[in-house]
């Protein structure tokens, strides 16, 4: 490598001029084709075009495209009609995969495992179990989350009184049938 190429590969930046790859520039070659600047190619395009680089070359003129006009708009009157505001669903609509995987889910489980359940991530997760809260389809237990129906008032209260009670055990009575 004489001090020209090196000059040419200071030039171009110590990078190849065609796939602008710096690995290796000890390595590069600096090719001076017929009529062109000198080309500065790493060995792997180098290998692939040899001394005639695509960087350099005249463009051909291409022949002239016949100009092509945009078609005009429809009138107002024939255009589709937008779908409307109101909240109402489209016609296709993707499944809610929230919704899919908590289908799928534990009796109570973490924002995070809903999250990666559904693909979604946990921020957006949590903003819709806390909407799905609002809306009574999903509960919140502690800091964990249930798609189970809420307890009945008995139930709870039942719940409740095992919870103060250490050394009693609750048997509950079973409707006589008789």
């Amino acid at each position: 490598m004489n001090a020209e190429d090196l000059t040419e590969i200071e030039r171009a930046g110590r990078r190849c001029e065609v796939c602008h790859s710096g690995r290796g520039w000890r390595k590069f070659a600096v090719v001076r084709p017929a009529g062109r600047e000198p080309v500065v190619l790493c060995p792997s395009c180098h290998a692939r075009f040899g001394d005639d680089p695509p960087v350099g070359r005249e463009s051909k003129p291409a022949a002239e495209p016949a100009p092509s006009t945009p078609a005009p708009r429809p009138p107002k009157a024939a255009r589709a009609p937008k779908p409307p505001r109101d909240g109402a669903p489209p016609a296709e609509q993707k499944p809610d995969r929230l919704r899919a995987a908590l289908k799928e889910m534990p009796r109570s489980f973490s924002t995070a495992m809903a999250a990666r359940a559904a693909g979604l991530n946990n921020e957006k997760t949590l903003a819709r179990l806390q909407d799905m809260e609002r809306r009574g389809e999903v509960q919140r237990v502690g800091n964990r989350w249930s798609a189970e129906a809420p307890p009945s008032e008995i139930a709870s209260a039942m719940d409740r009184l095992e919870a103060r009670t250490s050394n009693l055990r609750i048997v509950r009575d079973r409707a006589r049938t008789g």
